[in-house]
């Protein structure tokens, strides 16, 4: 009998489990007893094993391949996932797991909003763990961490894709954790009625929205542990917005006097629905004209400044 296992498998999951003040770092965090969080995906994909290599060279007299040593075992992960409230404003979402891997921390001192700030100290940032099944297979990933892209255009869902990086941790023998996505909540449409987005206080109408966290990510070994950590990030923007009166809202004054503006993006209306993105200071990069359905717009393309982390927001 083959022990192929036939069809291409279809299944495809990702589960997360956060560093707790007990675990030892970069380690197996859900089977020293974290719960896991199950992330609703929408084309969940990953890159197979990355390594480098040591080229042995010997000097054997012989000709042909050289055999290697592979080493830095580094496992990509791309999990998009729909951005929403979490169906209650005082409570994180389900997806908030994954904003904590992308250095930001779950902040509920306000009440009636959950906010999501950029950690600036390495000391306090949280790494996970994750469990994957892909290509019928259930997999691990130890020291992870993420860099986020929130994206969205009218007439669709918003989405924010995490690209995690982490040490490949095998394969997962025995039973698996099951995954439970009753928590997360139905994307509502960007658009008129849901979204609303302004520059420097000026309310626009806003066709496409992008920000990108742009997250270095290293691999670091030493003769202790394996780790994965940020070096940095430059948080950039793009949108593309109906062209106002230039008496109205003039990008090129803003681009050429090289001034930081703050920015709003609010998507949601209901309490429990709303996600939230601002800025306090992101300078202009470029300006160029484009078109959306006939009509002229504007593509603005920005950095957010250092000490202007954008700040996220559920409510």
């Amino acid at each position: 009998m083959s022990i192929t296992p036939g069809y291409k498998e279809k299944k495809k999951f990702i589960m997360v489990a956060t560093r707790r003040p007990e675990d030892t770092p970069s380690t197996d965090y859900i089977a020293n007893g974290a719960s896991p969080v199950a992330i609703q995906t929408s084309g969940l994909s990953v890159e197979p094993l990355v390594t480098e290599q040591i080229n042995r060279e010997l000097d054997n007299g012989a000709d042909g391949g050289e055999p290697v040593i592979h080493i830095n075992e580094m496992i990509k992960i791309t999990a998009p996932f729909e951005l929403t409230g979490s169906g209650d404003a005082a409570a994180p979402t389900a997806f908030a797991k994954m904003l904590q891997l992308a250095g930001r921390d779950i902040n509920t001192d306000v009440a009636g909003e959950v906010s999501h700030n950029r950690i600036t100290t390495a000391s306090q940032e949280i790494d996970g763990c994750v469990y994957f099944y892909w290509e019928g297979m259930y997999h691990k990933a130890f020291a992870c961490k993420a860099t986020l892209t929130r994206s969205g255009t009218t007439g669709d869902r918003l989405m924010c894709s995490a690209e995690v990086t982490g040490v490949y941790g095998g394969t997962l023998a025995g039973t698996p954790p099951t995954p439970d996505f009753g928590n997360f909540q139905k994307p509502l449409p960007m658009g008129e009625l849901n979204t609303s987005f302004n520059i420097d206080g000026q309310a626009l109408n806003l066709y496409q929205y992008e920000v990108a966290d742009n997250a270095t990510i290293e691999y670091d070994e030493g003769t202790e542990q394996k780790r994965i950590f940020i070096d940095n990030w430059s948080e950039e923007a793009k949108w593309v917005i109906e062209a106002p009166e230039l008496g109205t809202f003039d990008p090129f004054a803003i681009l050429l006097s090289n001034v930081e503006v703050p920015f709003g993006f609010t998507h949601g209306i209901a309490a429990g629905e709303v996600w939230e993105e601002s800025s306090t200071g992101a300078q202009f990069l470029t300006v160029k004209p484009t078109a959306e359905k006939g009509k002229k717009c504007w593509e603005i393309t920005a950095r957010v400044i250092k000490g202007h982390d954008a700040v996220l927001k559920t409510r």
